[in-house]
């Protein structure tokens, strides 16, 4: 188990599940003191349980960021307890499928109250703290959406985009200070937002392939703590795609409906608000196993693939 972070206190936010969850178990590997936040109380509670499990000192306190009241009781409570805050990772976030005019209108708020309001809602309370301390590290888990267009996510997108631009100018603002403002940008993370998503597209969701492991991304969360730097990116075939929006626009803008369309939107299913008015916390978890689905296709096609190639070798030696 590694140090680097023992002493340091680190809050972790949407910690119930997915990206926010791996980064809390490696935060805690490498010894940190750790305050999990997220709405749901049982997944949180266990997230926190498998933070100490790995010998950290952790704590999880329920939190709805969209609301600034509990963010700043959140960070009021951190630091009356720890006397600071060393690294806050805004990591809560709400996803929607759904073409826009499909997408009711609270449903949309609802979403960048919580993707945008919920970093403005931390830094607002943050920064006073570590304007006194002088240092201070705050990293925006956004998404490869926070650079690019993509259809049947107009709410997700636009608090992406615009929870980035926050972060780049406050970056620009404290640029030569002690205090970092970083930005990691996933791609297709294997978390359960696909499942506890709201959908109102009347089919089933699932992640655009390729979908990269949970920890992976976690592992991400820390090192952009520990080396701030304006953008991190987490999956490097879809953080390509980020020059192909901007050299060739045409072409870019003229696929990505119809990958959606073929790879993330498959079979009948009714429309629902998913997690976005409660937390799915029976349904919480680090991965959605979405990886694990993966294998169990390709495994059997690659193994299918080697023995006909065998086969293909065994038989043209015979035929000599």
């Amino acid at each position: 188990m590694g140090h680097r972070y023992r002493g340091k206190i680190v809050v972790v936010t949407g910690a119930s599940s997915g990206i926010g969850r791996a980064a809390a178990h490696e935060f805690a590997r490498q010894g940190a003191t750790l305050v999990l936040a997220a709405r749901g109380h049982d997944s949180l509670e266990a997230a926190a349980a498998e933070c100490r499990a790995l010998g950290a000192d952790a704590v999880a306190i329920p939190t709805d960021v969209a609301d600034e009241h509990q963010v700043k009781d959140l960070i009021g409570t951190v630091t009356s307890r720890h006397g600071r805050v060393d690294v806050f990772v805004g990591n809560a976030a709400l996803f929607v499928y759904g073409l826009f005019e499909q997408t009711p209108t609270e449903a949309f708020k609802r979403v960048v109250d919580t993707n945008l309001y919920g970093h403005l809602n931390a830094v607002t309370h943050l920064l006073p703290h570590w304007k006194q301390r002088g240092k201070g590290t705050y990293v925006l888990v956004g998404s490869i959406q926070s650079l690019l267009s993509a259809p049947y996510q107009s709410a997700y997108v636009t608090s992406k985009h615009a929870a980035l631009g926050l972060i780049d100018v406050l970056g620009d603002e404290f640029a030569g200070t002690g205090i970092h403002f970083t930005a990691l940008l996933p791609s297709t993370i294997d978390t359960p937002i696909y499942q506890n998503g709201a959908n109102y597209t009347g089919k089933n969701s699932h992640p655009l392939p390729p979908t990269v492991s949970v920890e992976r991304a976690g592992r991400a969360v820390v090192t952009a703590a520990t080396h701030p730097k304006r953008y991190r990116f987490v999956g490097r075939i879809q953080a390509s795609l980020v020059p192909l929006q901007y050299v060739f626009p045409g072409l870019f803008h003229k696929i990505t409906k119809p990958m959606v369309e073929t790879f993330a939107l498959r079979g009948k299913a009714a429309p629902t608000d998913g997690n976005l008015y409660a937390p799915a916390d029976a349904d919480n978890a680090t991965n959605g196993g979405w990886v694990a689905k993966r294998r169990r296709v390709t495994r059997p096609l690659v193994w299918l693939g080697a023995a006909a190639a065998v086969g293909a070798v065994v038989l043209g030696r015979a035929r000599r």
